[in-house]
């Protein structure tokens, strides 16, 4: 019994370490709905981060605009085309309670 409340402890605190590490190098993102028809307590969830997608995110989002005359003057692109992003219910991780701090960090300026 001692033996398997160990390994318990140890596969919990394993887990727990990867998802601070992911979440520090922008494999996962916070998205955070707030209360509304939909969600009536709100919700934040660990997702799995898309391409671009910034590291807090809601449906408020705006994201910043591109300046399209630096675009112009870039030649040829040879990079990968932008794919559709996939949905929040494909990507979730974990569902946790309303956050309004993630939220409200959501609907500031941020870098992609």
């Amino acid at each position: 019994m001692k033996k398997l409340l160990a390994f318990v402890g140890l596969a919990a605190s394993g887990v727990l370490i990867w998802f601070v590490f992911a979440l520090w190098i922008g494999l996962y993102s916070f998205y955070s709905y707030p209360p509304s028809k939909e969600h009536p307590d709100g919700a934040t969830l660990i997702v799995s981060r898309d391409e671009w997608e910034p590291r807090y995110n809601s449906p408020d989002y705006k994201p910043p605009e591109i300046d399209k005359d630096a675009k112009k003057g870039k030649g040829i692109g040879f990079g990968n085309p932008s794919r559709p992003r996939r949905p929040i219910s494909i990507r979730t991780i974990v569902k946790l309670p309303y956050i309004e701090w993630l939220y409200e960090k959501s609907l500031q300026p941020q870098e992609p």
